[in-house]
Formats: structure tokens, sequence, C-alpha cells
């Protein structure tokens, strides 16, 4: 009676445990059957060559085998030569291009004056591109403000805003606090309006409209910023878009003409006088205060 086999892998076959027969698997053996495959295509291949050369079937010209192997080097030489130009071309090309392109950069140098070389890395320091923060006038910016709004005014066919110093004032103040206490609001944190503040200021607004009384302060309000955009390398900032006073100025008062209320007040026929106040904080936000009366 036959052993009922019970295989166990090991060594890349599989063995049985009671009798020891081998049985090496499928995959083994559709490999040997490829290498028996492929041993016979090559003896085939061997085979119907040498017949053809011993019944001249195939002919080699030694002449001819002789004379190319002679011609080799040559050939390999001429090719090296046929590379060696092209990359000569080609480097000449690209530098006469590199050279034209250089030849349309302006280089504007910079003069940076070095009393002492300890100074030097602070001096380089100070002139990098990220550091080129706008210092803004606050009293500049304050009056290009008054002179857009009253741009706008004439433009509608309303008479000039003149300028009060005491308005300013009050402004200021409101701009400054928002400044400070990091909010955006025209009432303060205690609840305190336009027109309480200007009171507490000792400040008072009336007018007369046919036999209408209006009492108080009008205002806009305006958070801006030193830059526009910020780019970051590794985290860090490394460059800043930064704004003018001019493009302060104008994106301010665009930003309350785009805006009804604000629009409002800068077009109101009565009014006619105002007072601007300009605050900068740490944060490169830039408040902008306009009291009117």
């Amino acid at each position: 009676m036959g052993c009922s086999h019970n295989y166990v892998f090991t060594q890349g076959y599989f063995v049985c445990t009671k009798c020891g027969k081998r049985s090496y698997g499928r995959s083994y053996k559709r490999k040997q059957g490829k290498k028996v495959t492929v041993g016979v295509i090559v003896v085939l291949i061997v085979g119907i060559a040498i017949l053809g050369f011993s019944n001249e079937i195939f002919e080699i010209n030694q002449n001819n085998l002789e004379q190319s192997i002679q011609n080799m080097p040559q050939s390999i030489q001429e090719v090296g030569e046929t590379a060696k130009d092209f990359a000569s071309d080609t480097t000449i090309i690209l530098r006469e291009t590199i050279d034209k392109q250089l030849d349309n950069v302006k280089m504007e140098p910079i003069d940076i004056p070095v009393d002492d070389i300890q100074s030097v890395p602070q001096i380089i320091q100070n002139n990098n591109p990220t550091n080129k923060k706008p210092i803004i006038d606050k009293l500049k910016l304050e009056r290009q403000v008054h002179l857009l709004t009253n741009q706008y005014r004439i433009e509608h066919g309303l008479s000039q805003l003149t300028w009060d110093d005491n308005l300013a004032n009050i402004a200021r103040h409101h701009s400054q606090d928002m400044a400070i206490r990091n909010y955006f609001s025209h009432d303060t944190p205690e609840g305190k309006d336009p027109t309480d503040r200007a009171t507490s200021q000792g400040y008072h607004c009336q007018k007369r409209v046919g036999n209408l009384i209006y009492s108080g302060i009008a205002e806009n309000i305006f958070q801006n910023n030193l830059y526009d955009t910020v780019w970051y390398t590794n985290g860090i900032p490394s460059s800043y878009d930064w704004n003018n006073l001019d493009e302060l100025a104008t994106s301010t008062v665009d930003g309350w003409m785009d805006s009804p209320g604000h629009r409002e007040n800068i077009l109101t026929a009565m009014y006619d006088k105002e007072g601007i106040g300009v605050e900068i904080s740490s944060d490169d936000k830039v408040y902008i205060t306009q009291n009117f009366c």
C-alpha cells in the first residue's frame, strides 16, 4: 500500500515526513520547463547556423570584415569629433544668449556708508528688503486724506470742508485708542460713541437745517495696513509689498466711497469742516478716523 504523504516545505522543495519523497511543486516545474524550452531553441539556432555555413548558404566577406574592423577606430574618432564640435557650438550659443540677457539687466549699485567695520552686519541687516518698512508721516497722511475727500466733494458739486484742529485731535485720540487696545469700532469698549468722545473733550457740534437742529459729530473709520502682501520662506516673513503714503490715503478714501454710510458722510452738504486722525500700531495696522461737523 502506498504512503499517504505528509509534505512539509524545506530548503526550496517539499518533502514527505513519512517516506522522504521530494516534490518541487508547480512553480518549480514551470521554471524547469522554461529552461528546457530555452535550451532547445538555442541548440536549434546554433545548428541551423552551422548547417548554413557548411553548405555555403551564408557567406562572410573576409575582406569587408577586416576593412570594417580596421576602420572602426577612425569612425569612432570622427563621431567623437562631431560630438565635441556640437558641444562647443552649443556652449558658444548659450554664452552669447546669457550675455545678451545680462546686458539688458540694469544694475544700480547701492551706496551704503560704513564708519566702523564692526557695524557692517547691522548695516546689511538694516538694508535688507524685509526691513525696508516705509516711514509714514502721520500728519501728512491726515492731510492727504483730507485733500482726497474734498476732491470727491468738488466732483459732486459740494463745497470743500475746512480743516478743524479740534476735530483732528478727537479723531487722533480715537485712532490711538483703537491701536493701543486692539479694537475697531465707532464705540469704545466702554460704550462711548463719537459724540460722547467729542463732548468729553469739550467739543460741541450743532447744525441748523431749516427749523431743525442737528447735534453731534459724524464719523468715518478705516483700518488700513502698511503692506498689502507678505511672503514667507520656511515660515519666516521674507518679503513685503509695502504701501506708500499716497497708496494708503487713496485706498482709504476709495474704501469709504464704496461704502454707502461712509460715502453719505463725505457727501453730506451741511457738513463744512472735518478733522482726520491717524495712528499706526506695532503690527503695521493703520487706523484712520475722520470726524465731521
